[in-house]
């Protein structure tokens, strides 16, 4: 229950709500809750609240995005473009890519989002681990972490996983791929 309300209150990002108007996503919504109503599998009650949760994320951070400074724009925009960068951090962006200090960095961060850059930063990775599981058949655990900036560990990218959605990386493909 935990991972649960760590997910509706930490808003992960997926794809499919992102064009929706807030009276699509009440009709959306309700299909995925009588799905939920419906099924008696824990498992899979899981797997649609991730879902949900993942859409409801997606529409968030874009209104989220403008609502921030150029400078937090810029650091969102390079995580993004960046996030398979295994030295992608907060320290790193300072002196390669915006030029600031880190320590203001990380305090306008923080000011802006409500979440520390590593917070936000590992919740993105996360985000993107489930849609490349979600999406694709043929990757394993390793590649995933490897796509997301866990290169040179795997074990690690595993044990995040689960910190952050409650179940391993291959239980979670197992579920999504039911």
């Amino acid at each position: 229950m935990n991972q649960i309300n760590y997910l509706l209150n930490h808003n992960p990002i997926n794809v499919k709500a992102s064009g929706m108007d807030n009276s699509e996503l009440l009709y959306y919504y309700s299909d995925a809750l009588l799905v939920i109503i419906q099924t008696d599998n824990l498992d899979s009650i899981k797997t649609e609240l991730i879902n949900i949760t993942n859409d409801l994320g997606k529409v968030n951070q874009k209104n989220n995005d403008k609502q921030y400074s150029v400078v937090i724009n810029q650091i969102i925009d390079e995580i993004d473009k960046q996030i398979s960068n295994p030295d992608l951090s907060l320290k790193w962006l300072a002196q390669e890519i915006i030029f600031m200090n880190k320590d203001y960095l990380g305090k306008q961060f923080k000011k802006e989002t409500g979440q520390t850059f590593t917070n936000y930063l590992m919740q993105i990775r996360m985000n993107r681990a489930m849609e490349l599981i979600a999406e694709t058949n043929d990757l394993k655990v390793c590649d995933v972490a490897e796509k997301i900036g866990f290169k040179n560990n795997p074990a690690y990218f595993s044990r995040a996983f689960k910190k952050f959605t409650g179940i391993t990386p291959l239980t979670y493909q197992k579920e999504v791929r039911q």
